[in-house]
């Protein structure tokens, strides 16, 4: 494994996290009625760095991305995993074929389960 890609990977994915963790409290502030996917959806789209078409396939991707296994005795994504599905959205947008790290620990570490 490339050490420096490793690197720029962990910096893209904690740099997308803490901004989406700030975009969500500043969601939450706005409009406190807001919760699961509309809340999610609204993060998303306060980024800029999507339109209402992708949101809707990251969303999508999380709900599909869920089983037993991921998320025990859950029907509906949560935050973490909305995140998870964001960041590699981007990367992949960006032009990556793929990743070297486990985002999925990285969102784990950095985003509560509770939120």
């Amino acid at each position: 494994m490339d050490v420096l890609h490793a690197m720029k990977e962990k910096r893209f994915a904690k740099q997308t996290i803490r901004r989406l963790l700030k975009t969500r409290l500043a969601a939450k502030a706005e409009n406190t009625d807001l919760s699961g996917r509309e809340l999610y959806k609204e993060v998303l789209l306060l980024t800029r760095q999507v339109d209402e078409s992708h949101a809707d396939l990251v969303l999508r991707w999380a709900e599909e991305g869920m089983d037993e296994w991921t998320a025990p005795g859950r029907n509906e994504p949560g935050f973490r995993e909305v995140v998870h599905y964001f960041i590699l959205s981007q990367y992949l947008a960006a032009g990556h074929r793929g990743t070297v790290v486990s985002i999925r620990e990285i969102v784990d570490a950095m985003v509560p389960a509770d939120i």
